[in-house]
């Protein structure tokens, strides 16, 4: 697990059962399929920096999260494109360490190690995220 900024922790995580965890999802805590952790990290600052701006399109954290990592103002197009999938999966909770610990305890998630994101990969991602400021 990393510490993305003050409140913002991000986990590798194996995910089994999506429908198990999905309840616990779209307030603090988020599960995200992507390819790239540096990506999550961006869109979860960005996320933050929308609420305290007032400028956020979701109503929680966690759908935020969603629509700046997608690159659309469609919760429903978010969840498609970057939602929680089984298999590998980002974890992103807004809060303490200590909530992201139990968090990944309650939930039964298997952490795994995060791997690199090449920076051009990762770009693709700013840019989609980056997008939502404008949209």
């Amino acid at each position: 697990m990393i510490r993305v900024t003050d409140g913002v922790f991000i986990a590798r995580v194996s995910v089994r059962n999506v429908e198990e965890v999905i309840p616990y999802l779209g307030g603090n805590v988020q599960l995200v399929n992507t390819g790239c952790w540096k990506a999550v990290a961006f869109a979860s600052i960005l996320a933050l920096r929308a609420f305290e701006r007032g400028t956020n399109h979701a109503k929680t954290l966690g759908g935020e999260l969603l629509l700046r990592l997608a690159g659309t103002l469609q919760i429903k197009d978010a969840i498609k494109q970057v939602g929680a999938k089984p298999g590998e999966n980002f974890l992103v909770v807004f809060g303490s360490e200590d909530d992201a610990r139990r968090i990944l305890e309650e939930l039964g998630l298997e952490e795994l190690p995060l791997d690199d994101c090449p920076d051009e990969i990762a770009k693709t991602f700013f840019e989609k995220s980056a997008l939502v400021e404008v949209l």
